[in-house]
């Protein structure tokens, strides 16, 4: 009965290793875990004296190899060094982006003032923004034989009435 059990052991940790490939970095972690604890189970069956009970070996052995086994996978299969990595490209892509949008984009005046739309409502809760105006050289294609050119860009950025 103990090689029936060992050997069933031993399968089952090898299913899990070869259900580790392609995987998360979370699910790689859990399928090490237990692989090393289903290991430590086999193991502690195994090596337990005759005179002692088995299950109380197989218990400790799995415990300490699925205890170790979760330590190490969380060093070697951390999320920090992915998410320094996208970190990293989203900072890159957000700048190559910002390069090809402000590419023309050159300012040329700014200043406060009141803004109402045109049918007479405030458009900002405080009525009052901060305006830029900027010089564009930007084409925009209205209709499939239109094309308009834009040189002018103004932006309107409410103030609030605690900036004040």
């Amino acid at each position: 009965m103990s090689r029936l059990r060992f050997f069933l052991s031993f399968a089952l940790l090898c299913l899990c290793t070869l259900q580790t490939g392609c995987a998360t970095n979370r699910q790689k972690r859990w399928a090490i875990t237990g692989s090393a604890i289903g290991a430590g189970l086999a193991i502690g069956t195994a090596s337990a004296p005759p005179t002692e009970r088995k299950e109380l070996h197989a218990v400790y052995w799995g415990a300490l190899l699925g205890l170790g086994a979760a330590l190490i996978s969380q060093e070697i299969f951390s999320d920090e060094a992915d998410a320094e990595r996208l970190s990293l490209e989203n900072q890159k892509l957000n700048l190559q982006m910002d390069l090809i949008k402000n590419a023309n984009t050159v300012l040329l005046r700014e200043g406060k003032g009141y803004f109402k739309s045109p049918t007479g409502e405030e458009l900002f809760s405080s009525g009052k923004a901060k305006w830029r105006i900027y010089q564009i050289d930007k084409w925009v294609k209205s209709e499939p034989n239109r094309l308009f050119h834009q040189d002018r860009m103004v932006e309107l950025l409410p103030i609030e009435e605690s900036a004040k």
